[in-house]
């Protein structure tokens, strides 16, 4: 009698158990579809307000001293030194962040894009691509 009470529960353990997996297969949810959106961002994830140096290439001359200031309160400074030469030119205005894009809009409404990276900055070109070339690695500033 034993023996057959064991075999009665474990067939209905067995059939409960099948149709487990039936009605989940029945229920229309397709978990490998799930897509994960990533929320990782320079906005949320870098510490990138703090000022920024580095060299620029320039045409007419050695080069360009960048530094360049981002104020917690979305403004920025931007000093440039011309090397061998008596000039300088310095700009204000906001900032904005998007998708990793840093979009510098000075006073007069003129605007320029750089790359966020951890510690560092990469100008962008007007169309907010990447700067290519063999002096395209000249175009980054670093976070002091």
């Amino acid at each position: 009698m034993t023996k057959i009470l064991i075999l009665t529960c474990s067939c209905m353990l067995l059939v409960a158990c099948g149709n487990g997996s039936k009605a989940n297969k029945g229920t229309g949810i397709d978990r490998t579809s799930t897509k994960i959106i990533d929320t990782h961002n320079a906005e949320i994830s870098l510490d990138y307000e703090g000022t920024y140096k580095g060299v620029f290439p320039a045409a007419d001359c050695p080069g360009i001293e960048i530094t360049l200031i981002l104020n917690k309160d979305k403004t920025f400074t931007l000093h440039s030194v011309y090397i061998d030469r008596d000039s300088s030119f310095d700009e204000k205005g906001t900032y904005t962040l998007k998708d990793n894009i840093l979009t510098l809009k000075e006073e007069g409404g003129e605007e320029s894009y750089y790359k966020v990276g951890k510690n560092h900055l990469s100008k962008l070109m007007a169309d907010k691509k990447e700067v290519t070339g063999k002096l395209a690695e000249h175009y980054t500033l670093n976070k002091e």
